[in-house]
C-alpha cells in the first residue's frame, strides 16, 4: 500500500488546530496515512491539543523548543519515514477536503517517473470562519525556472512531493532558506516537475495570526510588498538565490545556469543593473509583476 507522511509545524495554534488534523486523519483514499507533528514551543493550550491526538493510531507528535518555521519544517522532513512514497506538508489552521490527498497520489503516480515531482492545488479562500470569499488565483507560470526563483507559487500548504524531491531536499540548511516552501519549489522547478490541480482541494483560512497570509489583486497586495521591502526581506531572497547558485550550478542545466549566474553577478553597478533588467528571462505572475521586478532589480533592491 502507498504510504504518505503528512508533517505539521505548530505554534500557538489552538484555536483552529483540532479542526485541520480532523480534515487529515479524515481523508478517503487507498493509501496508509501518518502525520507527523512537531510543536515548535507553543505557549498557549497547543501542546494540551496535540496530547489528546498523539494517543490515536496514525499520528505521531514531538515537543520542541522555538527554532522557527524552516528549521522546525525541516526537523520533520529529516525525521519523516524512508520508507514512506509521498510526503505533504499542512498548516495548522487550515481544513482539507476529504478527496485532496488522494488526488494529489493519483496525479503523481500517473506521472510514472523517479525524478523530483511537487503536486499543489487550488484553495479557496476564507475569513477567520472559514465562510469563503475569494480563490487562489490561477498561476501562470507553474514550474517554470525562470519564475521559480523569484516567485513561489506553491504555497506550503498545498505542496504533496515524491521521495525523490524529499531526499534532495532534505539536507538543505533551514538557516539558508527565505521560506522553507519556496525552495522546494524551485527544486522541483530546476531538477523535475511540477503539478497543478485546478480542483479546490480545501480551504485556506485567513486570520489575524497567519505567519504568511494571502491578498488578491495587486492594490491589497501592495501594503505586504512595501512591508517586504521595508524589512529587507529582498536581501534573503538574495542570500536564498546565491546558495542554491553555489550548492547545486553544477546539476543545472546550461540555460538556468546562465540565467541565475547573470542576475546574482549583473548587480554591481547600475549599467549592469539596466542591462539585465532589459534581457532578463526571469517573469513574474503578470506583466505589472515583472515590471515590479525589473525596476526593483535596476534600484539595487537585490543586493
Amino acid at each position: 500500500m502507498i504510504k504518505i507522511d503528512v508533517l505539521m509545524s505548530t505554534y500557538n495554534g489552538e484555536k483552529y488546530l483540532a479542526q485541520q488534523i480532523d480534515s487529515i486523519l479524515a481523508q478517503k483514499g487507498g493509501f496508509s496515512l501518518k502525520l507527523h507533528v512537531r510543536d515548535d514551543g507553543s505557549t498557549d493550550g497547543t501542546c494540551n491539543i496535540l496530547k489528546k491526538y498523539s494517543e490515536k493510531q496514525g499520528v505521531n507528535v514531538v515537543y520542541g523548543k522555538n527554532i522557527g518555521v524552516n528549521a522546525s519544517m525541516m526537523e520533520l522532513i529529516k525525521n519523516s519515514s524512508e520508507n514512506s512514497d509521498y510526503f505533504a506538508f499542512s498548516d495548522q489552521d487550515d481544513l482539507w477536503y476529504d478527496f485532496r490527498l488522494n488526488e494529489a497520489i493519483s496525479a503523481l503516480e500517473a506521472a510514472k517517473t523517479d525524478k523530483p515531482l511537487l503536486w499543489s492545488c487550488m484553495e479557496e479562500l476564507t475569513d477567520e470562519n472559514l465562510t469563503p470569499y475569494n480563490f487562489m488565483p490561477m498561476p501562470k507560470y507553474l514550474g517554470n525556472f525562470y519564475n521559480a526563483i523569484i516567485q513561489n507559487k506553491t504555497a506550503g500548504h498545498t505542496q504533496v512531493f515524491n521521495k525523490s524531491l524529499r531526499n534532495l531536499y532534505k539536507d538543505y540548511p533551514p538557516k539558508k532558506m527565505y521560506v522553507y516552501d519556496w525552495v522546494l519549489y524551485i527544486m522541483a522547478s530546476a531538477f523535475g516537475k511540477v503539478l497543478f490541480c485546478e480542483k479546490t482541494c480545501g480551504k485556506y483560512r485567513q486570520h489575524g495570526t497567519n505567519s504568511i497570509g494571502y491578498e488578491t489583486g495587486w492594490l491589497k497586495q501592495l501594503p505586504r510588498r512595501a512591508k517586504r521591502l521595508l524589512r529587507g526581506d529582498f536581501k534573503h531572497i538574495t542570500a536564498q538565490l546565491e546558495y542554491f547558485y553555489e550548492t547545486y550550478k553544477d546539476k543545472l542545466n546550461l540555460e538556468h545556469r546562465r540565467e541565475l549566474d547573470r542576475m546574482l553577478n549583473s548587480r554591481k553597478n547600475i549599467l549592469k543593473r539596466i542591462y539585465y533588467a532589459l534581457t532578463t528571462k526571469i517573469k513574474r505572475n503578470t506583466k505589472f509583476e515583472s515590471a515590479q521586478f525589473r525596476l526593483l532589480y535596476i534600484l539595487g533592491v537585490f543586493k
